[in-house]
């Protein structure tokens, strides 16, 4: 097996900040276009952004004991062992979801959590409700950063934790309520996600995770198109829901079928593709994502202790393998911070473990993501998994050791000279245009 070239060497890491600093700067400027364009349209206003309170959040009892399960899919991707090499530290995850909440928890560290709000806080509705409707953003928040203690699990009663859990949460609430699957509120519109992409931006975020789906009838599809394009050109990588085949998305899903985003789909235990699992050309890569638990929003408590912990088991959803493999993102990242999109992206795929059928799946792309391979760029097995029908494309090219652009530097060393050059003329025409005044006045 060929390892995957991670890019030694200063050159890379140079030209890679320099190329993620032009990146914000062309990011800024697309994002400005839209605004100028939508304002020019006369465009709806833009979503105001608040601070959302997470002590809005409708919250749960705790689960009892008998009802608190493994998390199967920490041993199936191997997670102890991925975690002696990266924990997510220093990597910043968006959620644009619903509410979430790290209050009543010890999972979720409140200086590891930022919340704000699209939607203008608690309606009447939600108060009728008990609660804003924070159950699917706090569960997708959970899956990708839900805290360990110490290298151990907080809950003595079962092995659950984020696949990042060091990593931090920035939520943005543009989703009214947790639907059944990948979509949100009937009357959601795409204008509070497309704001929160935008924000995601200015805050510097390493992944923006996008756990929902729209069709392309969708009005607002082109500007949701620009913002995550401009998101990526900024080198944040965006991973999103493949979308839920009970949707009833016809056409492609948005935004996974978006370029540059790693789609993802979902596998059950038996690691075979799930029948839910929206089949399309532009799904990436698959991980877990049925019969998984993750938090849901507990009684707010200072303190609180595992026994205070709600949980939610048996979910279901491309929604929930989408955090998964956010969360492998933000290992990658800790480990190789100079990683483009399209380099994590590329990375992923040649270190998935292949798929029963031919590559890519359109259910689970290039097979299933594997973290430790990924962290350690071994690419995947040059042999069918046990369950292929024998029409598996297992030969595996691996790219050549990336070779260091030059361009940004000659252009760098370019403007210096110019600079030079600019001043140097400006020393002699300072100099020698009065000599020329002064002489021409003697001579009078």
């Amino acid at each position: 097996m060929a390892p995957v070239e991670d890019g030694s060497g200063p050159w890379p890491d140079i030209l890679a900040c320099v190329k993620r600093v032009v990146g914000r700067i062309v990011a800024a400027a697309m994002v400005g276009a839209v605004l100028a364009s939508q304002l020019a349209g006369n465009a709806a206003a833009e979503p105001e952004l608040s601070l959302f309170r997470a002590e809005d959040c409708r919250s749960y009892q705790p689960t009892a004991d008998g009802q608190v399960t493994q998390a199967w899919h920490l041993e199936r991707l191997n997670m102890p062992e991925a975690w002696q090499i990266a924990t997510g530290k220093g990597v910043t995850v968006a959620v644009i979801d619903t509410g979430m909440s790290p209050l009543g928890t010890p999972f979720l560290d409140a200086s590891r959590v930022r919340t704000y709000d699209y939607l203008g806080g608690m309606s009447e509705k939600d108060g009728e409700a008990g609660g804003v409707d924070c159950d699917h953003g706090t569960k997708v928040a959970s899956l990708i950063a839900a805290g360990r203690s110490g290298g151990q699990p907080y809950d003595v009663r079962t092995d659950f934790s984020g696949i990042a859990p060091d990593a931090e949460i920035i939520s943005y609430r543009v989703l009214s309520t947790s639907g059944g699957g990948d979509s949100g509120g009937e009357n959601d519109t795409l204008d509070a996600t497309i704001a929160a992409v935008r924000n995601a931006i200015e805050e510097d975020v390493d992944i923006i995770n996008l756990s929902q789906s729209a069709g392309g009838a969708d009005p607002l599809i082109p500007q949701y198109r620009a913002a995550v394009e401009a998101a990526i050109e900024a080198g944040i990588i965006v991973v999103a829901a493949a979308g839920n085949a009970d949707q009833g998305i016809s056409g492609a899903p948005y935004p996974a079928s978006f370029d540059g985003v790693i789609s993802v789909g979902m596998v059950d235990r038996t690691d075979a593709p799930h029948a839910m699992s929206y089949p399309w050309q532009s799904v990436s890569i698959g991980a877990p994502g049925a019969d998984l638990m993750a938090l849901l929003p507990s009684m707010p408590r200072q303190n609180a202790p595992y026994s205070n912990q709600a949980y939610e088991s048996g979910i279901l959803g491309t929604s929930f393998a989408a955090p998964i493999v956010s969360g492998v993102v933000a290992l990658l990242l800790e480990v190789y911070p100079g990683l483009s999109p399209e380099d994590v992206k590329q990375r992923l795929q040649v270190t998935a473990d292949p798929p029963p059928n031919t590559i890519p799946d359109s259910r689970i792309g290039y097979g299933i993501v594997n973290p430790m391979r990924a962290l350690t760029g071994v690419a995947r097995p040059q042999v069918p998994n046990p369950g292929s029908d024998g029409t598996t494309n297992t030969n595996v090219t691996l790219p050549d050791p990336p070779r260091p652009n030059m361009v940004p530097a000659y252009i760098g060393v370019g403007v210096g000279v110019g600079a030079l050059l600019v001043t140097g003329l400006g020393m002699v025409v300072a100099f020698t245009v009065p000599a020329a005044v002064r002489r021409n006045r003697a001579s009078r």
